[in-house]
């Protein structure tokens, strides 16, 4: 008998380490107490109160700003999982994101060229899954800001989807945005074994009207060179802020002072446009539409990243 306890016992532990077992657990759960807010817990867990879109989504919180005392909230977080003999990435997206053909979302996120060139023991990130639906006047790359800050991770989603046409996205439509630098920085939230903790970068929430051409920020970008750049790319800040009145302001100070490229002045008329619309000013968003035309008469907006609301007055701007 105890030779058969010996036995099984090995079997257990052969089956284990022969599964495969991702190195981190998904989530855990927090019992909401008396004077919390959902920016606090996501500072506590994150590292980043921004990030508290992410858990009003996968808790499916209505009003991120209330929430009761007693309300359980799971925590997602993303995985780290080794690699093991006779692993695919097709497998592994069968596995853990419901569809071996989510292999080329892995691909993306692990920078991976060939999904035949991954090896044994190999780690790899496996993202959370945030559920999301679409809502009025937004694209995937409105989401895409919103959930990674930045517009052109558009394509991850539209992969991770199966959305062929980014263009034919609708209100109420649902989705799920891959996250995977979701990881855990509250020390005392819950020991897990994790080898190694992670500052988890921003995901920002713009504001309602920030329907945006892509972000002028992002990196490989050259940085301004004057004082007068300077203040138009803080002007740009302001709008993706939401601070429109701000963003008026500096960018047209930056145009009275001297903008010496034409990219320059083509931004700042197009992000002038972009804010008077968020204003509802319509007319003067058509004004500097026509200024920004009258630099590049062949400049087009793409509707993947910037909202139906603001193609719109464009298109009559162009049909005048």
């Amino acid at each position: 008998m105890k030779q058969f306890t010996h036995s099984l016992a090995a079997a257990i532990i052969l089956f284990i380490l022969a599964s495969p077992i991702p190195l981190f657990a998904a989530a855990i759960i927090h019992t909401v107490k008396d004077g919390e807010s959902l920016t606090g817990i996501a500072k506590r867990y994150y590292g980043n109160d921004e990030r508290f879109i992410i858990l009003a989504e996968y808790n499916n919180i209505p009003n991120p700003k209330k929430i009761d005392a007693g309300l359980k909230l799971t925590i997602p977080k993303s995985l780290k999982y080794k690699i093991k003999k006779g692993d695919s990435l097709a497998l592994i997206a069968k596995k853990y994101l419901d569809n071996k053909d989510r292999y080329k979302a892995l691909m993306e996120i692990n920078a991976i060229s060939d999904p035949k060139a991954v090896s044994t023991g190999q780690i790899i990130k496996i993202p959370a899954k945030i559920p999301y639906t679409v809502k009025k006047g937004e694209t995937l790359g409105i989401i895409a800001e919103k959930f990674y800050g930045d517009i052109k991770r558009y394509t991850l989603i539209a992969s991770y989807n199966f959305i062929s046409d980014p263009k034919t996205l609708e209100p109420g439509q649902k989705l799920v945005i891959p996250i995977s630098d979701l990881e855990i920085v509250e020390g005392k939230a819950k020991k897990t074994d994790e080898k190694k903790i992670v500052k988890a970068a921003p995901a920002k929430e713009l504001p309602k009207e920030n329907a945006v051409q892509k972000r002028e920020e992002i990196k490989g970008e050259p940085q301004p060179k004057d004082e007068n750049q300077l203040l138009l790319k803080k002007g740009i800040d302001s709008y993706f802020k939401g601070k429109y009145d701000e963003a008026v302001t500096e960018i047209n100070s930056a145009l009275e002072k001297g903008l010496k490229e034409k990219e320059d002045k083509l931004k700042a008329h197009r992000f002038l446009a972009y804010t008077y619309v968020a204003k509802e000013d319509k007319e003067e968003a058509k004004k500097e539409f026509k200024k920004a035309l009258e630099i590049d008469q062949k400049m087009e907006l793409d509707p993947v990243y910037v909202s139906p609301k603001i193609i719109e007055v464009f298109k009559e701007v162009k049909g005048e």
